[in-house]
């Protein structure tokens, strides 16, 4: 069972880590398109953790295989859990980017 849960939170993992690079694209398209130098600070600010989330969920995968099998789970559950917060951020950023270059 514990198998599963780690085939299905790698999975999740994977596309979710799609989604933040599509997501981080368009947030950096529609800045580009509107003609802004430079991002409000809210968007900077998820910018700025999307940016450390990169690196160290790096270093969370490079874990995985470092780490006993005690704490595979554990490791997964965490990257899981972190990249779905900044999927989550990225979508909102995206949809206030949207949403203040729209009043412009």
């Amino acid at each position: 069972m514990e198998n599963f849960f780690l085939i299905a939170l790698t999975a999740i993992f994977l596309i979710e880590s799609v989604a933040e690079v599509r997501l981080f694209m368009q947030v950096r398209d529609i800045f580009y398109r509107s003609g802004r130098a430079q991002p409000t600070k809210r968007v900077a600010r998820i910018i700025k953790i999307e940016n450390q989330w990169s690196w160290i969920s790096w270093i969370f995968l490079l874990l995985l295989f470092v780490l006993p099998d005690v704490y595979t789970f554990l490791v997964i559950c965490v990257i899981t859990l972190i990249e779905t917060w900044v999927v989550y951020e990225l979508q909102n950023a995206r949809n206030y980017a949207d949403s203040i270059n729209k009043n412009e």
